[in-house]
């Protein structure tokens, strides 16, 4: 029996519903309502007609106000945890900018989010340097750089990577999906469990 791997998870738009407090900031910003399918990339820039200055400090509000940011699926705690009591690594990587990681590491321990360790991303340090084999983003150009040294990528879907192609990579609508590709199911009783070993589908 293969043992699970070592999985990377991105913060924004994967685990924390960031972008929908960026739309309703926005929205009161431009006069006018912001919704997540008008975003036509992860980087927003070019989206909605704000200058770059003014989309970073949104941003920066969004993760400053950690306290209030919402996550982005239901039952998230019980599904990471299901992650780790089912013998998954998980790791934790975000890219947003070094003054706004202290807010990331705070609301992750809000969410009671377990994980084994915590990496920073930049540019320099791309998602795929972690020594992980699987990885779940919502940006096609994290998960492409991933599956092109042969590791395993979900891309979790968002409105704005819906028309995105990524050759070998894995979309998924939520965390569900992902525990399922590796063969674990949600039972009638709310728990997780490995399905591999009874053979049931």
């Amino acid at each position: 029996m293969t043992e699970f791997p070592k999985i990377v998870f991105d913060v924004d738009n994967v685990l924390a519903n960031t972008m929908k407090v960026f739309c309703e900031k926005a929205s009161k910003l431009i006069g006018f309502e912001v919704t997540k399918k008008q975003i036509r990339s992860h980087k927003i820039v070019g989206s909605i007609p704000l200058p770059p200055e003014t989309i970073f400090r949104i941003q920066t509000e969004v993760w400053s106000d950690w306290a209030v940011l919402p996550v982005l699926e239901r039952n998230l705690y019980e599904k990471m945890d299901s992650f780790k009591k089912i013998g998954f690594e998980v790791y934790i990587a975000t890219a947003v900018p070094s003054k706004l990681v202290p807010y990331v590491e705070k609301w992750i321990r809000s969410k009671r989010i377990p994980f084994s360790k915590f990496f920073h991303c930049s540019k320099k340090r791309p998602k795929s340097l972690i020594q992980a084999e699987a990885l779940v983003d919502d940006s096609p150009e994290e998960v492409r750089r991933f599956v092109s040294s042969r590791r395993q990528g979900f891309l979790y879907r968002q409105p704005w990577n819906i028309n995105s192609k990524v050759a070998k990579a894995i979309v998924v609508q939520n965390l569900d999906d992902v525990l399922r590709h590796y063969g674990v199911e949600k039972g009638e009783n709310g728990v997780y469990r490995d399905i591999r070993w009874s053979g049931n589908g």
